[in-house]
C-alpha cells in the first residue's frame, strides 16, 4: 500500500525595474499539490562498507492537471529541489503527471 505525500511547487518570478528605474525584488509563489507519490530516484553511494547512501532526487507522481514548469523548484519531504528534465504527462486509466526532481545546490 502506497502513502500519498504533499509536495511544493516553487516558482520564481524575476525582479526587474520600475519605469522611474527603482528596482522590483524577485518572488516565489508557492502551491501545495495533494495527492503525490514520491519515490526515490538517485543517491550518492558511497564507498564505504556498511554506509547508507544519499538520496539526491526523487521521482513525483502528482495528479493530473498539475501546473509544475522546468524551470520551477519543489519542496519534497522538506528538501528544496529543482526540476530536472522534461513533464512527463501520462493519458489513460492511469493518468497522471511524473516530474523528476534532484536537490537544489546554494
Amino acid at each position: 500500500m502506497s502513502t500519498r505525500e504533499t509536495v511544493t511547487i516553487l516558482r520564481p518570478s524575476p525582479g526587474g525595474w520600475t519605469a522611474e528605474g527603482d528596482p522590483v525584488p524577485s518572488t516565489e509563489s508557492s502551491t501545495a499539490v495533494t495527492g503525490c507519490l514520491v519515490a526515490p530516484n538517485g543517491s550518492s553511494e558511497p564507498t564505504e562498507r556498511g554506509r547508507e547512501g544519499v538520496v539526491t532526487g526523487w521521482v513525483i507522481y502528482a495528479p493530473t492537471g498539475t501546473d509544475v514548469l522546468p524551470t520551477d523548484f519543489m519542496t519534497v519531504r522538506g528538501v528544496r529541489c529543482r526540476v530536472d528534465g522534461e513533464i512527463g504527462v501520462w493519458l489513460g486509466t492511469r493518468a497522471g503527471v511524473v516530474i523528476n526532481v534532484k536537490r537544489a545546490v546554494g
